[in-house]
């Protein structure tokens, strides 16, 4: 029988950690690699896990999903996020399915909710990602919104049910992490020599958020999650202004 490891890189995750680790007790080994918690994330994962290791990531936090899949003695790799869960029934698909010698990684589709409901608009649904896959045949890429991938697409396959993916459970918790994630955006732009400028400053502030709107809320049927589905749209289109507007203050701390 091949062995599992589960992989989860956390940051005070005390209200999520213990669903996602009951969830995957039947794995053959859990690695956690915690990224400083202020919080009793640390506290609840020992009870789970021996294998558990503090990184500061220092705000690249693939980078401890990178190496908690180092730190793994498992064959194959589950890669979770803390406020993910794997049901029950999707667990026996991933025990059979780690036994093909023939495959490198799989498709895993996620369930995604937003303050409590299951969106099944605005591209969440379906949301394939590489999350299973043999040791070595994958890493997390270190930009922020880039997933893993298997180069040889017919080594990878797609499983049939999904994980159940708590995003955000309130707006206060969302409008923290949209803080850190558009500033981490605004970096990587920065460092690949992106510059707001008056040539295209009407590019990057109207037109490439409206069309972010207008895709994620009629093209991938946003509407249909009602104010949920609004609200996500508008909000991923803030995400493109607050970046680019964060990359110009940056641009302007250089200047002074």
């Amino acid at each position: 029988m091949k062995k599992l490891s589960v992989v989860i890189a956390t940051k005070n995750e005390e209200k999520n950690i213990q669903k996602c680790l009951e969830s995957v007790k039947w794995a053959d080994e859990i690695i956690i690699v915690d990224d400083i918690s202020a919080d009793k994330t640390v506290e609840i994962c020992k009870r789970y896990t021996k294998n558990i290791f503090i990184s500061d990531s220092k705000g690249s936090f693939h980078k401890n999903k990178n190496l908690a899949i180092e730190k793994a003695n498992g064959e194959w790799i589950l890669s979770l996020d803390a406020d993910e869960v794997v049901p029950k029934e999707f667990s026996e698909e991933i025990k059979k399915a780690i036994q093909n010698s023939e495959i490198y990684g799989y498709y895993l589709n996620r369930k995604n909710y937003f303050i409590g409901k299951w969106i099944r608009g605005c591209g969440w649904y379906p949301n394939y990602i590489i999350r299973l896959f043999k040791k070595g045949a994958a890493k997390w890429p270190l930009e922020i919104h880039d997933v893993p991938k298997i180069e040889e697409k017919n080594k990878a396959a797609y499983l049939k049910n999904s994980l159940i993916h708590y995003s955000y459970s309130s707006l206060e918790q969302y409008f923290e992490k949209f803080n850190r994630y558009t500033s981490r955006l605004a970096k990587e732009e920065y460092e690949k020599g992106k510059k707001v400028n008056n040539a295209n400053f009407l590019l990057l502030f109207v037109i490439k958020p409206l069309f972010w709107f207008l895709r994620k809320y009629f093209l991938q049927k946003g509407w249909r999650d009602g104010f949920y589905g609004f609200f996500i749209s508008f909000s991923s289109a803030l995400v493109i202004f607050a970046t680019y507007a964060k990359l110009w203050e940056i641009q302007n701390n250089e200047k002074s």
